[in-house]
């Protein structure tokens, strides 16, 4: 037998199925929708993410649910075929970004390889399609490595512009691993990402070294599971040695 809350969220998928609320268009108060469902505030909230989930209701800060408009997925691609990995965005996005210097801690000091409370230079990125956050990046560099130049603007969501900044300074990058995984976000990451904290997101964990195997970046990407997909193409090795004969 369907919880309470699952019987609510059957109600409101069909509603706007039946166009009673339009795309992008705000939803009644969880306060209404509560009285009107004769429930508590919690299992409305609880309804109210089974949407979120499935994608046909975006939960806004300050101002309430609304009914997604379908499509705005983005996607994060991966290259394996070349010596670098590159990453792009299928749709179009603004991109905001803040630098800071800041000490490793611990969990930094161990991605980086460096002593905590080593010196780094942090650059986050924010990017948004329309009022919609869609990912989380943040680039650290140790300043053993280089103490960089002012990234003056960046089109990459992911901090690719970073990479820029590592090559006129003379650091070459010579591999890359990631690591992606699924969990749901911390309270800091829900407030930026404008999701609940029971909103499951895709988390990527990037390392880049040099020749010299020093870590020269490290990169920690959180982005929305339910407004995005990670695409990985690799080449076969007959290709790559029909292209070095």
């Amino acid at each position: 037998m369907a919880n309470r809350y699952e019987r609510i969220a059957d109600d409101l998928r069909r509603l706007i199925a039946m166009g009673t609320w339009l795309v992008g268009e705000r939803l009644p108060s969880e306060l209404e929708l509560a009285a009107r469902y004769r429930v508590s505030t919690p299992t409305l909230r609880n309804a109210l993410e089974v949407l979120q989930s499935e994608c046909l209701v975006e939960k806004r800060h300050g101002s309430g649910n609304y009914v997604r408009r379908p499509g705005q997925r983005m996607t994060y691609v991966v290259d394996g075929c070349g010596a670098e990995q590159s990453a792009v965005t299928s749709v179009a996005v603004d991109v905001s970004f803040e630098t800071a210097m800041v000490a490793a801690d611990g969990r930094l000091s161990l991605l980086l390889d460096v002593q905590a409370g080593s010196p780094l230079t942090e650059y986050v990125f924010i990017s948004h399609l329309g009022t919609s956050p869609r990912s989380l990046t943040r680039v650290y560099v140790p300043h053993a490595v280089a103490q960089l130049g002012t990234l003056e603007e960046n089109g990459s969501p992911w901090g690719n512009g970073v990479r820029n900044l590592l090559a006129a300074a003379g650091v070459q990058v010579m591999s890359t691993t990631e690591r992606v995984t699924a969990r749901f976000p911390t309270a800091d990451e829900a407030q930026t990402l404008h999701i609940t904290s029971r909103t499951p997101v895709l988390a990527v964990q990037r390392v880049s070294i040099d020749v010299n195997e020093r870590v020269v970046e490290g990169t920690l990407l959180v982005m929305p599971g339910d407004r995005t997909e990670i695409l990985f193409t690799t080449g076969s090795a007959v290709k790559k040695l029909a292209v070095a004969g």
